[in-house]
């Protein structure tokens, strides 16, 4: 164990007595204590190890003799037998090779915690070594000192602002500092950066230059005569620590903040950061655990436009420990790991970029090498960051810095970009920042965080950064998702780029520069948002052979007609991609990302080699991995990366995922491109189903063999009808429709009838009567009658079917009538047509057909755009016999009157079933003792958290 972390081989200690304040006479298996981390004892026994987890959870609250430090995290570990009767000259490599099964004590001593919960973790001795690792940092206290971080910060932002009520220049001079906006939020940052630069300086005090001439002091030591901590004396230090040493990162933009903080306050507010520093040293939590960063979450202003969202540290960990297994590197070769380049061109608070450093650190501990030698050339070439906010970037290189706080380095590339308008000097009218990477190889940063990089000429931008087309082994990010487009957003030109306070001519302009960077064959896409443009960027910057690619984007990824181009740059340049989604309820509990309020997924794939990848077919495959709720801590997601990491390159078509034996977190679903509806499903089957029914097959649970159906696209038997901002919409202050829409009033007899919008109480049987009338536009008579005759029709379809609260995917009107938003138009080839196709999209499989194919970033939902409705999978009604014409119309006379329960409800609801009879059974003819496995089906189907929504009307 000593040679798998290179600072435990004098911290660990071997059956020794006179350990544990408690009793002299207990004598601990293994107690390693990690640095900068608590205490973890590990009691071993031989399988079947009756005994060891009792042993173990009796360690719980115990204290070192030594230092008074308490047993927070113990390991019960089960030993092979075969351990015992081996070859001790071999015994090294027996337990390298060895399979241990161990688990994680923690929490009180009376009722402690047990992870997994049932059964235990199955790895190997570097598996073990990581476990304990994550078990010395504790949770709990995380979680305390960010309370009290939040705290010290919030109270001395209020304190520098009741101070400046009076002096609102100053306020606004602190704003510039961060390149932001007054405000509370853009004032606690501040404080957050100050308090940032005050608790690393804590974590390096007693380190000093070289010769030693300069040593770092603790706060405490740099008070007045009067007791009191100057500012001035603050200032001098840290001036003295970039001066000496460096950590321009940590000290720089803190030393600008403070100088700009009036002396008076300046000094209460630094009392309030002793406390903190003070405080936070008592529970031995640092920087390096993102404490700044997942409180930074909170103030960044204008999130609804930057769409920043915090990347939770345990998603991180499991996106970075997934993604850094994939590199190709020799992890004993200290010059193969410093040769490598990992990016993130939307850093944030640097959570992403610090997951993806500490797991390249963790292979090369286990293969004996000391990190700490990597860590400068990692600071300074490995690890490139980007943000447009200076206070996310300080951020960022301070964590990173944190990792190794004593190993000082020259400069990083940890830098801000330029965005908005600039000045004439640059060249450069419009900046986008990191969107220019995507034809640019070099750029120069509004500023850096090493010294090297603010130095030069006095605005400090004279040093082009090389960051080259093709040069990265790994890009790991959490874009922003905002959309350049405005439909949504009606006062805001160009939501993606309204951040910053930038004016409309800004906007518009920043806008158009994105249109000439994008390209024929990139992801971007104005409807998909800004993340899809980050894919560009990813792509653009990755080694061609192996580069690996690791993203967290939104669920509308999976089915979005605006993603299709990013999915087919996946298809066509990338290989092992593997989709990590969440099938839970809530949208809040299906993101991966902090208050997103949006279900999200992550991406990993490995570029192709072009000479060598192209013609596989299996570059096709998909694995997709659905948790059954989002890891709940840092050492589950490592552990679930793991899991996945063995999963066999191909073998069954699904299985469960587990975390030890028994304790289950997931499934995993292989499939293709083409059958994207299989992210975050909790019943594999049901996605079996599903994609069988795209192929015409019906699959159903316990039959052996698939049923023949006689099925199509929707876009075989006919079009679509007008999009709804054809018939209505302005562009540009002018009408693009030659109609206002207007409600219907009981008794009117309208010449342009229109079903416009959802009303579950009255879209409950198969005829939906118009709602609304469109009117015709002053001048716009003709263009009226072709739209009337370009849209018109019975048969409507649904976009946004909110299936736990809406009965029908689609619906006839009594008479012809256009369709908006709510209810598109299709118009048949032929007329007959109509009516099998309203029949089979209101049974069950005609409900799932549309789920398996709709956007389901909310839960409950399922949407489809109206160029993506003609995908659609339905019944093919040319493949009818008149006969079976004749019936369909005979069934629909049937139902038309009969209500159904909304589609989620399709378990419970007897009409929902009588239908699936009628149509499968009498219309097409299907066997009866299939009935058994479609209600099994249906059953599993509304159980789906996607289907029901949390709503209490899922299946019990």
């Amino acid at each position: 164990m000593g040679t798998k972390h290179p600072r435990w081989r004098d911290r660990i200690g071997i059956e020794q007595t006179g350990v544990l304040r408690e009793g002299a006479g207990l004598k601990p298996d293994i107690v390693i204590r990690h640095p900068g981390g608590l205490p973890v004892v590990i009691e071993t026994e031989y399988s079947p190890a009756r005994t060891v987890e009792s042993d173990a959870r009796a360690r719980l609250g115990k204290m070192l003799q030594g230092d008074g430090r308490p047993i927070e995290q113990s390991i019960a570990l089960r030993i092979p037998n075969n351990l015992a009767a081996g070859n001790q000259q071999d015994l090294e490599q027996s337990i390298n090779d060895a399979s241990l099964e161990f688990c994680v004590f923690s929490g009180d001593p009376k009722h402690p915690a047990r992870w997994p919960e049932h059964g235990w973790i199955q790895g190997g001795i570097d598996d073990l070594a990581a476990c304990i690792e994550l078990a010395a940092l504790s949770e709990d206290r995380i979680a305390e000192g960010l309370e009290i971080l939040e705290l010290k910060i919030s109270q001395a932002a209020n304190l520098l602002r009741d101070h400046c009520a009076e002096r609102p220049a100053q306020l606004e001079l602190i704003a510039s500092k961060l390149h932001q906006e007054d405000g509370i939020q853009t004032t606690r940052m501040a404080m957050a950066i100050i308090a940032n630069a005050l608790i690393f300086q804590t974590a390096i005090a007693g380190t000093g230059n070289k010769d030693r001439s300069f040593v770092i002091k603790i706060l405490d030591d740099l008070r007045g005569k009067t007791g009191r901590i100057p500012k001035i004396n603050v200032m001098r230090h840290w001036y003295s620590i970039l001066d000496e040493i460096n950590y321009w990162p940590i000290f720089k933009i803190a030393s600008n903040l403070l100088a700009s903080v009036p002396d008076r306050v300046a000094q209460m507010i630094l009392e309030r950061m002793l406390e903190l520093s003070s405080e936070l040293t008592e529970l031995g939590t640092t920087s390096q655990h993102d404490l700044s960063g997942r409180m930074f979450q909170r103030l960044i202003s204008d999130r609804k436009f930057l769409a920043t969202f915090y990347t939770l540290p345990s998603s991180a960990a499991l996106l970075a420990e997934l993604a850094v297994a994939r590199l190709d590197t020799d992890w004993s070769d200290k010059e193969a790991v410093k040769a490598l380049r990992i990016a993130d061109f939307a850093c944030g608070t640097g959570a992403l970029l610090n997951a993806a450093y500490q797991a390249v650190l963790s292979r090369y501990r286990r293969h004996s090498g000391d990190d700490r030698e990597l860590h400068a050339a990692m600071m300074e070439a490995t690890l490139v960051g980007s943000d447009i906010m200076p206070a996310a970037t300080h951020l960022t290189a301070s964590v990173l810095s944190s990792v190794h706080p004593e190993v000082p380095f020259a400069s990083t590339s940890i830098i801000t970009l330029p965005y908005g308008e600039q000045p004439a000097h640059t060249g450069q009218p419009t900046a986008l920042g990191a969107l220019d990477l995507i034809g640019e190889e070099t750029t120069i940063p509004l500023f850096g965080t090493g010294q090297e990089r603010l130095s030069g000429s006095g605005s400090g931008n004279d040093r082009r950064i090389d960051i080259p087309h093709g040069g990265f082994d790994l890009v790991i990010m959490n874009p922003p998702f905002t959309r350049p487009t405005n439909h949504e957003v009606a006062d805001v030109p160009v939501p993606s780029f309204a951040g910053f306070a930038t004016k409309e001519d800004e906007q518009k302009a920043m806008s158009r520069k994105l249109n000439r960077i994008r390209r024929p064959g990139m992801a971007g896409h104005g409807n998909a948002g800004l993340a899809s443009n980050f894919m560009d960027i990813a792509h653009v910057k990755l080694k061609s052979a192996g580069g690996v690619l690791a993203l967290v984007l939104p669920a509308s990824f999976l089915q979005g007609d605006s993603w299709a181009s990013a999915r087919r740059m996946l298809e066509e340049h990338y290989r092992d991609v593997a989709i990590i989604s969440i099938a839970a309820t809530g949208t809040t509990d299906c993101a991966f990302s902090a208050d997103t309020g949006m279900a999200e997924v992550l991406i990993v794939a490995n570029r192709k080699d072009n000479n060598r990848d192209n013609n596989e077919n299996a570059n096709r495959n998909v694995l997709f991995v659905n948790l059954f709720h989002r890891p709940r801590s840092i050492l589950e997601a490592v552990a679930i990366a793991w899991t996945v990491g063995r999963l066999p390159s191909a073998g069954e078509r699904f299985g469960p995922i587990s975390v030890g034996m028994g304790e289950r977190l997931g499934c995993y679903i292989r499939g293709t491109l083409d059958e994207m509806g299989s992210a975050g499903l909790r019943s594999p089957e049901t996605a079996e189903a599903a994609a069988a029914l795209v192929r015409g097959e019906l699959q159903l649970p316990r039959r052996s063999e698939s049923l023949s159906l006689p099925i199509c696209r929707l876009d075989d038997l006919g079009r679509r009808g007008l999009l709804d901002r054809d018939i209505n919409g302005t562009a540009a202050g002018t009408a693009r429709g030659p109609f206002h829409i207007i409600s219907l009033y009981p008794g009117q007899i309208p010449t342009y009838p229109a079903l416009w919008r959802h009303e579950a109480r009255r879209e409950t049987r198969l005829i939906v009567g118009p709602d609304s009338v469109a009117e015709v536009r002053s001048g716009n008579r003709q263009q009226a009658v072709a739209a009337w005759q370009n849209t018109s029709s019975r048969l409507h379809f649904t976009r946004d079917f909110r299936v736990n609260s809406q009965p029908l995917a689609a619906c006839m009107t009594p008479e012809p009538s256009i369709g908006g938003r709510a209810w598109p138009n299709f118009l048949c080839q032929e007329e007959p047509w109509e009516t099998p196709l309203v029949l089979w999209a209101n049974t069950t499989l005609g409900l799932m057909a549309f789920w398996w194919i709709g956007t389901r970033q909310h839960q409950g939902r399922a949407a489809l755009t109206i160029s993506r409705l003609p995908a659609l999978t339905v019944l093919d009604p040319r493949r009818l016999s008149d006969g079976q014409l004749e019936q369909a119309k005979t069934i629909f006379d049937a139902f038309r009157n009969r209500e159904l329960l909304p589609a989620n409800e399709a378990w419970r609801d007897d009409v929902r079933q009588a239908l699936d009879r009628a149509v499968l059974m009498d219309l097409l003819g299907l066997p009866e003792d299939m009935m058994e496995s479609l209600d099994l089906l249906r059953l599993q189907w509304c159980a789906e958290p996607s289907v029901h929504g949390g709503k209490g009307t899922a299946p019990p």
